[in-house]
């Protein structure tokens, strides 16, 4: 007969086990979520330590989807997590309760409900301060900057990149987050157009993310924004080096960020003039978006369709634009109207190019105001 083990004994377990998970170190936190998953049996009962045991369960299955190919995704065991969770949370107060709110903020950000996401870290913040661990601070700090900034809102997503990327520079184990960090840092240089202030964070980022293993995804995501960069400059030979580099790896590795590179690469020779290329990316950006079920990217592909390949369609960019403004990804708004109005400018259709331009200070004016980030 198995001895009975004690809930403490466990519960350092699972602690040990949440430290590989924010260090993305795959291997040992299979290890650690194995061992775990046999103790748990051999435990004396404790409601308390079963429900964090179902949320690390959660929050690991958070950091594989992340890494790992989409065909290995197992999204109904998510789903059937984060069902036993809701039913098994009611009560639950201090840690448990950040917990809880903190791990349903990064699943609906992973599925691009930003509003939501965002929600639910609001509510998780209440709890803070029941977190004594300045990592998981620095894992509260930098999932907010994420978000925020997804949103436009730049100014409160440096507040918070710098507080995590302060903490995770005292440690040497957690290159992926500052690596992630440095994305986020180089997003918001961008969006303030500080083009040349982006450019050593995505070098940092690249050269810290060839010392990774298992790296593909932070591969592709720093040749993907390296490639931006270098556009937003108007080094095109090297922006479609690096977007050319960010699908290849995103293909090859059958990554979830595919349809999102597929799409900025195609757009980017759409405005290139490059046109046979570009219709031929966007074809299969749509294909990759459909397989996903990535709704976001098949309605944009739809977009560079309907401006680019069909004779400029309005029709067809009002639909795209309606899905945008109903899910509030008013970033992508932004940029629609102004590479809509740029294309009827070119072609000396003025009045339309100037409904454009509206649209595109309208959709500004949304974002700063932020209305729906700041409800009580």
């Amino acid at each position: 007969m198995n001895p009975v083990l004690s809930s403490s004994e466990v519960g350092v377990k699972i602690n040990e086990w949440y430290k590989m998970i924010r260090q993305f170190s795959v291997p040992d936190a299979e290890i650690l979520k194995a061992e775990v998953e046999q103790e748990i049996n051999q435990m004396e009962e404790d409601e308390y330590l079963l429900i964090y045991f179902s949320l690390m369960k959660f929050r690991h299955q958070l950091m594989l989807d992340y890494l790992e190919p989409v065909t290995t995704r197992i999204r109904p065991t998510i789903d059937e997590l984060l069902e036993k969770i809701e039913a098994s949370n009611k009560g639950i107060t201090g840690l448990l309760s950040y917990y809880s709110l903190f791990f349903r903020g990064m699943y609906e950000f992973d599925k691009r409900e930003y509003v939501k996401a965002i929600g639910f870290y609001r509510e998780a913040e209440k709890h803070l301060t029941h977190v004594n661990d300045d990592i998981e601070k620095a894992e509260f700090h930098f999932k907010l900057a994420e978000a925020y900034y997804i949103m436009k809102q730049n100014h409160i997503s440096m507040h918070h990149v710098k507080q995590a990327m302060d903490i995770y520079n005292q440690y040497e184990l957690y290159k992926v987050r500052k690596i992630q960090c440095h994305f986020v840092i180089s997003g918001n240089y961008v969006d303030f157009k500080h083009f040349e202030k982006s450019l050593p964070h995505l070098e940092k980022a690249l050269e810290l993310s060839k010392q990774l293993e298992r790296n593909e995804r932070l591969l592709s995501s720093a040749y993907y924004n390296l490639g931006k960069n270098y556009a937003d400059l108007g080094i095109n030979d090297k922006a479609d080096h690096f977007l050319n580099e960010a699908a290849k790896v995103s293909e090859s590795a059958k990554l979830s960020n595919l349809p999102h590179s597929l799409f900025t690469y195609a757009k980017f020779l759409f405005k290139q003039g490059k046109t046979s290329e570009a219709i031929k990316m966007s074809k299969k950006g749509l294909s990759a978006a459909i397989s996903q079920g990535d709704k976001l990217f098949v309605s944009l592909q739809k977009y560079l369709e309907a401006l680019y390949i069909n004779a400029v369609d309005q029709v067809g960019i009002k639909k795209t634009i309606d899905y945008l403004e109903r899910n509030k990804n008013y970033a992508y708004v932004e940029d629609i109207a102004i590479d809509t109005a740029e294309v009827f400018a070119k072609s000396k259709e003025f009045e339309t190019s100037y409904v454009y331009h509206q649209k595109m200070l309208e959709t500004q004016k949304q974002i700063q105001r932020g209305e729906c980030l700041y409800e009580f």
